[in-house]
């Protein structure tokens, strides 16, 4: 199955499954948290270290556990997301619906954009500004509930202010993952253990005593548990290869399907400004699809001679193993860029620049089906040829200013010969 494919399907997979977790937490009204998710979290325990041995990662767990800088991201990271979405979810319906816990909460994709630039240093395009700016006047309808000039005034303002700020959270918590690019066996199982401790802590400082759950309570535990390590897992998949704005602009949809399964499990009314809400969200999607230039690299060592657009495209070999896959692990990303076949001179002569290590067009045997992803994302066609980049950021910019420094000379060296010809030189 091609990456992009996969990408998509464990997107819509993950949409699909997370949006039932909101209406599931109803049930759990009235049980101790804290022993909740202990339980849930103890038994992902065994379920993500399977896959970790299953694919072959468990001494690269153990390299994991001596690497104190990427494990303290990785336990923020899983604490920022499972705890904002699960638990503080769960508190915030004891005072408002889940249909309204759930819009807040989907507010993460909007508020991500105050760390992209900082941490993930993509840029954002004037569409994708537009296709955000429509999703948040859905999610401002549902947070009126359906009266925009009475946000101020709206009921339950604290637990409201509440569960904005669990959207910022868990908006970090999106962003380091694709910032560290952890891996996602790794990631999860470390996380199962530290959301166990994090919970255990707390259940023993509340004072409280286990108790026996019904049947209900037990099918949301077993059903947290699972989703905790698959639909996370591909929702990271996506998230680590798509553009970040795709993923996040189809997850707003996750609250009018919230709306759904709350009719449906709870016989929770869907209300006519929750369609509106589906429908402004649909039309942002549809903008940002238009989308070519959106989450592209922002050069920050450049001299301004990289003139062409840059994509960071590591997500697409997060899995590799050999040259490419150690680079990642030891912290380097793979920028790319595409140009014109007149210039793939230039990418042949800085190939062999001993300065430079680790260039790619694509063309090479081990990167197979990786090759075509990144043309897609690109939006590169026949006429272009692809230049592939791994390694530090500032090897990687180094070297990306110099391929764009030949290409300026020569466009330069073009224009002036232009103007001498029409007799204009000197004008």
């Amino acid at each position: 199955m091609e990456i992009k494919t996969r990408a998509y399907i464990y997107l819509f997979a993950s949409l699909f499954i997370g949006s039932i977790t909101p209406a599931l937490m109803l049930l759990t009204q009235g049980t101790n948290a804290f022993e909740f998710f202990l339980i849930a979290s103890l038994i992902s325990i065994p379920i993500s270290l399977a896959l970790v041995v299953r694919n072959g990662k468990l001494e690269l767990l153990k390299g994991m556990l001596r690497e104190r800088k990427r494990l303290f991201y990785i336990i923020l990271a899983g604490l920022l997301i499972f705890v904002t979405y699960e638990y503080g979810i769960a508190l915030a319906e004891h005072y408002i619906s889940a249909s309204l816990a759930t819009v807040l909460f989907r507010l993460n994709p909007l508020l991500m954009l105050i760390f992209l630039p900082l941490l993930l240093r993509e840029r954002l395009s004037a569409k994708q500004a537009a296709a955000l700016v429509v999703a948040f006047v859905g999610v401002l309808i549902g947070f009126t509930g359906g009266n925009v000039a009475n946000i101020f005034a709206a009921a339950n303002f604290p637990i409201v202010a509440f569960a904005v700020g669990l959207a910022l959270l868990y908006a970090l918590g999106n962003v380091i993952i694709k910032w560290q690019m952890l891996d996602n066996d790794i990631f999860l199982c470390i996380s199962s253990f530290a959301l166990t401790a994090f919970f255990g802590v707390l259940f023993v400082f509340s004072g409280a005593h286990f108790v026996q759950f019904g049947l209900a309570e037990i099918v949301v535990i077993l059903w947290v548990a699972v989703t905790n390590v698959f639909s996370f897992y591909m929702y990271m998949y996506a998230f680590k290869t798509l553009k970040t704005t795709m993923v996040t602009n189809s997850f707003l949809l996750s609250p009018f399907l919230t709306f759904v399964w709350a009719n449906l499990l709870f016989n929770e009314p869907i209300k006519v400004y929750y369609l509106a809400i589906a429908a402004l969200v649909g039309v942002g999607i549809l903008i940002q699809r238009t989308d070519t230039e959106g989450g592209s690299y922002i050069m920050k060592n450049s001299n301004g001679f990289a003139n062409f657009t840059i994509f960071d495209v590591t997500g697409a070999f997060a899995n590799q193993d050999g040259e490419i896959g150690g680079i990642i692990m030891s912290g380097g990303r793979v920028l790319a860029t595409k140009l014109p076949m007149e210039n793939a001179h230039y990418v042949d002569s800085i190939s062999f620049d001993p300065r430079f290590a680790n260039v790619y067009t694509g063309d090479e045997a081990f990167i197979g089906e990786q090759a075509e992803f990144v043309r897609d994302v690109l939006g590169a066609n026949s006429d272009d040829v692809v230049v592939m980049k791994a390694g530090t950021d500032a090897d990687n910019e180094r070297f990306f200013d110099e391929l764009g420094s030949m290409v300026s000379e020569e466009r330069a060296a073009a224009v002036s010969e232009a103007r001498r010809s029409t007799g204009m030189d000197g004008i």
